[in-house]
C-alpha cells in the first residue's frame, strides 16, 4: 500500500489546514537571534516528539528536518551537479514564511548531494500490508 503525507490532496498541513503548534518543530521567535522553543525544541527534536501528522500514522511530515528524496529539483548552476528535492521544511523554517521556508506539504527546494546540515534528513519507508494500515488506522481513531 501506498501511504500519503496527507490525508486529502488539499491541505496546508498533514493534519489538515490549520496551524497546530503542537504539531511540529520550527523557529518560534526573531530569526536568526532567538528561537523561543514554544514547541519545546531549540534545534532538531527527536522523531517522535509530536505526536503522528497523519492519520497513517508518519511523523514530521512538516518541520524538524528537511525530507531528502531521490527525486531530481534541477541543476546546480555554478557545480552543474544534479540537485535534489527535500521537502517538508525544517527547525530554521516559519508558519508563514516571512523568513527561509513556509513550513508544509507543498514546501520544496533542491539541493546537491554533497550538502549536509543538521536540518536535512531522510525518511525510511517500507511496505505496509493491508492489515496493518488498517491497525494504523484504528489507532488514529482513539
Amino acid at each position: 500500500a501506498v501511504v500519503s503525507t496527507q490525508s486529502t490532496g488539499d491541505q496546508i498541513y498533514p493534519w489538515g489546514n490549520d496551524y497546530k503548534r503542537n504539531r511540529m518543530n520550527i523557529w518560534e521567535g526573531n530569526f536568526p537571534n532567538e528561537n523561543k522553543g514554544k514547541d519545546g525544541f531549540i534545534g532538531v527534536s527527536p522523531v517522535n516528539a509530536f505526536k503522528a501528522q497523519n492519520d497513517y500514522g508518519l511523523f514530521d511530515m512538516v518541520g524538524n528536518v528537511w525530507e531528502w528524496t531521490s527525486t531530481v529539483y534541477g541543476t546546480d548552476r555554478q557545480t552543474r551537479m544534479p540537485q535534489y528535492t527535500l521537502r517538508g521544511g525544517s527547525y530554521i523554517d516559519s508558519k508563514s514564511g516571512k523568513f527561509n521556508h513556509k513550513a508544509d506539504v507543498t514546501t520544496r527546494m533542491g539541493n546537491t548531494a554533497d550538502a549536509g546540515s543538521d536540518n536535512i534528513g531522510f525518511r525510511c519507508v517500507r511496505d505496509v500490508t493491508k492489515d496493518e494500515l488498517l491497525q494504523l488506522n484504528a489507532k488514529s481513531e482513539l
